[in-house]
């Protein structure tokens, strides 16, 4: 039985959500090899956002299944105030699969999604309000040039826009210093480098704001009006990162007649897995926060065994290099699987 009254009933206020929400997916499944950085990473991001970001904001952090060490580094920002809303999963969601819940939980006005790796640098927000603003159609904005065509040509909202006398279409030759910056975060070869300065991106020009703005827009970072966001989910679900599924996400913006755009300066940066001088040095720069040199001595040159330099030399081959990774992808699954007995 109930006992007394619930104090909420006398008027207690709830939570009014800021303008901006701010959605990063978390997924560290171990701490050693590719992971071995990740929570220090993490740790960069969350200082970024927070130095570089113009406006206040509410930040959900989806946890997509980490280890133990991660979800407890997680909880403990929660309890500080540093998380607003904490979403832990048993399971692998996919990546689709948490923006289905990220997409139809927050209650924000512009949802902003990162991956947990993505640094922010001042000016991003006001860079991509400028282009949702001189874009009323823009369904998601990212603060990077979109170097990749991720609908491959099959992209068909902005055709309406060749007929409007506001809108310019052209194309647009970013500097050396951000092709070289992105082809860097991705670790790109020298042959997809060379592609990259080779080829120029679409553009598209608001005329009366002098609004310029890249077709096109990364899964890495984006901002989604929240009216698209409830549109586009349910999203199909069945894998841990599949590109058919996080590109449904791109069809269904473009099917419901809104832009793919993205801003023609790089106001973000890809960190990935890896903690060098040059991170660092951009991340006390942002913060203003000296950032642990640690990790980036730690992969200070060491001498490589003979079996490691004879595995490098195989790994350049094509056909060892497609075994390696079948190997490196079985061990992952006997080691981290789900359906392992706890």
């Amino acid at each position: 039985m109930r006992t007394g009254k619930n104090p909420a009933k006398d008027g207690l206020p709830a939570y009014t959500p800021h303008r901006l929400g701010i959605a990063l997916i978390v997924y560290i499944p171990f701490t050693q090899g590719y992971f071995e950085n990740s929570l220090q990473v993490f740790g960069y991001q969350l200082a970024s956002l927070r130095a570089a970001t113009s406006e206040p904001f509410d930040l959900l952090v989806f946890d997509n299944g980490s280890c133990l060490e991660a979800v407890s580094k997680l909880k403990d920002l929660h309890a500080l105030g540093q998380i607003d809303w904490l979403v832990l999963s048993a399971h692998n969601m996919g990546k689709a699969g948490a923006w289905n819940w990220i997409f139809a939980a927050m209650p924000n006005e512009l949802i902003c999604y990162a991956d947990s790796d993505v640094l922010f640098r001042p000016g991003w927000l006001p860079a991509s309000l400028q282009v949702l603003q001189a874009f009323p159609k823009a369904g998601m904005v990212g603060a990077q040039p979109n170097f990749y065509d991720v609908m491959e040509g099959e992209g068909q909202a902005h055709q309406a826009l060749h007929f409007d006398p506001e809108y310019r279409f052209g194309d647009y030759w970013p500097d050396q210093g951000t092709v070289d910056e992105y082809c860097f975060g991705i670790g790109a070869n020298d042959e997809l480098a060379a592609q990259f300065h080779n080829t120029p991106l679409p553009s598209i020009t608001h005329q009366p704001s002098d609004t310029q703005a890249i077709l096109g827009a990364s899964h890495m970072q984006f901002i989604i009006p929240r009216q698209v966001a409830r549109q586009v989910v349910p999203l199909p679900a069945t894998r841990g990162l599949l590109r058919a599924e996080t590109m449904s996400l791109d069809h269904k913006i473009d099917q419901l007649g809104y832009l793919h755009l993205s801003t023609p300066r790089a106001h973000v940066f890809h960190m990935g897995n890896t903690v060098n001088e040059r991170l660092l040095q951009e991340v006390e720069q942002i913060t203003a926060i000296p950032a642990s040199h640690e990790t980036a001595r730690k992969r200070a040159p060491a001498r490589a065994s003979r079996t490691q330099r004879w595995l490098t030399s195989l790994a350049k081959r094509p056909r060892f290099q497609r075994l390696l990774l079948r190997a490196y992808n079985l061990l992952f699954r006997v080691l981290y699987s789900e359906s392992q007995e706890k």
